[in-house]
């Protein structure tokens, strides 16, 4: 045997027994201790560390933030369900004790999952202070101040690299969190911009997917928020015209086609003066609410059946002139909405995946004529203007094709998901069921009858098919009326 032919054997050995230890080497686990969710009980806390660049798998690591609630009942199934949270911005755990109890049936046989995306929650969250807690006007103005944007981006580029927070990356980071967990075949859970993080994970890990359930569709060719105007005059008129064929409304508010002129009206004019109660010391202050903050606040009350059965009243209320009802919930929505949830890693995803793809003078088109305008477009382009633009695939915003059972669930009046959205998306999922709910909103809560939603996604999850659910009693699902007075 020659010396070369000996190196040769010498090197496929040791790369056999190299090859050999990678495939045996023990791959990376989660181990999770006990801890207590309030009102829920007892769940297993836990974290896991990735790469803040996947790319080089070199550098900064983020810790990912997981609560798991074991599945209650005696006949454990091994396919958990994944919940993917909204915003984008928020973080899952956050909503961890209200889908536990929401999903307390499911939760007999399967584990709930919850893992905060990267750049929210407890996974290296990227919070910004836009607004002054002393100062309610900062509120109804600028929807991310300019200057708190740059601010912003100041204090958090020291500990991220915000170009890295997009919802590719991030979903390759919970596919990573659910081989170390030890599952095998997940169940999805999305709503709003958590049906995007989820049909993401579906396009890119499908084969790890049994099944997913989206309610609201953000789909990643909707382009946030082009067609938010739009969307929100389709869903107002809806509910306004409920109103009109309702005989306790339509008596309660006869002129409401007027009101509704008149109130936009004197917004375009100018901004009115308001005295409202800070919600803090209750003190009584003086503010200005202009075009922009009084239609965003119709805006976020039409997200949700309950608040927008209060639309028509809050347009009789301005109309005769009394705007601090309207005004103090656009300061309600700017605090606890807009003001709160990790806007830095909104920025990120918005500022990459939606505001660049977005054609000149499109959004400007869809917005004339509309109660609210295009201020929101306008007023993200800017900050986006500010941030740094992270890369996306180019394929991103392309159809996801798949035949994992989808269920869809779409709110008629829904005001930033439309049902046209969950059509779309449903087209190319060849097992997919879209269900519009009627009266729904973004939200679907505070309906009559909305327990049939419940029955029928507990049902798609435990046989995983889209084929021969009974619907029927989606037609019993109704609005409980509207809200004629502030007494009410």
């Amino acid at each position: 045997m020659t010396k070369t032919i000996q190196l040769l054997l010498l090197a496929l050995v040791v790369s056999l027994q190299t090859s050999s230890a990678v495939r045996q080497a023990p791959k990376p686990t989660i181990t999770l201790t006990d801890c207590e969710v309030q009102g829920v009980g007892k769940a297993k806390c836990g974290s896991y560390q990735v790469f803040e660049n996947r790319a080089t798998k070199t550098g900064r690591q983020i810790t990912m933030n997981i609560v798991v609630f074991p599945a209650t009942g005696d006949k454990r199934q091994s396919d958990p369900i994944f919940y993917f949270a909204g915003g984008p911005g928020s973080g899952a755990t956050e909503d961890a004790r209200g889908i536990a109890i929401e999903f307390k049936k499911p939760r007999e046989r399967r584990d709930l999952v919850f893992v905060d995306q990267r750049g929210t929650g407890g996974s290296n969250p990227l919070n910004c202070e836009f607004y002054d807690v002393k100062n309610l006007q900062s509120y109804l103005g600028y929807f991310f101040p300019l200057e708190q944007v740059r601010k912003c981006r100041t204090e958090l580029e020291p500990k991220a690299d915000l170009k890295l927070y997009t919802t590719t990356i991030a979903m390759d980071d919970i596919d990573e969190v659910r081989a170390a967990l030890g599952y095998d075949k997940i169940n999805l859970f999305g709503g709003s911009y958590g049906t995007r993080a989820a049909l993401t994970y579906l396009k890119r890990h499908g084969k790890n997917v049994r099944t997913a359930t989206l309610q609201g569709v953000s789909p990643t060719d909707q382009f946030m928020p082009v067609d938010f105007a739009l969307q929100t005059e389709r869903a107002l008129q809806g509910v306004l015209g409920e109103c009109y064929a309702d005989e306790a409304c339509n008596k309660a508010f006869p002129r409401l086609k007027d009101e509704v002129k008149a109130v936009l009206a004197q917004l375009i004019r100018g901004p009115v003066e308001v005295e409202i109660a800070n919600p803090e010391s209750k003190e009584r202050v003086k503010v200005k609410l202009n075009r922009d903050l009084a239609a965003e606040a119709i805006r976020y009350m039409l997200y949700n059946p309950v608040a927008a059965s209060r639309v028509p009243l809050m347009i009789h209320l301005a109309a005769e002139n009394n705007w601090g009802p309207l005004a103090e919930s656009a300061l309600m929505y700017r605090m606890h909405l807009v003001g709160t949830g990790s806007n830095g890693m909104y920025l990120t995803v918005t500022c990459a995946e939606d505001l660049p793809w977005i054609k000149p003078g499109e959004g400007e088109r869809m917005s004339e004529n509309t109660f609210l305008g295009d201020y929101r477009l306008r007023q993200q382009r800017e900050a986006c203007a500010l941030w740094p633009r992270a890369d996306v695939e180019a394929d991103y915003a392309g159809p996801i094709r798949s035949d994992v059972p989808v269920l869809i669930f779409t709110g008629e009046w829904d005001p930033v998901t439309p049902p046209a959205h969950g059509d779309r998306v449903a087209k190319t999922l060849t097992n997919s069921l879209h269900i519009v709910v009627p009266n729904g909103a973004h939200a679907l809560g505070g309906l009559e009858n909305i327990g049939c939603i419940m029955r029928i996604g507990d049902e798609f999850i435990e046989r995983a098919t889209s084929k021969g659910i009974d619907t029927a009693c989606v037609k019993t699902i109704k609005r409980k009326g509207f809200v004629l007075s502030l007494k009410k």
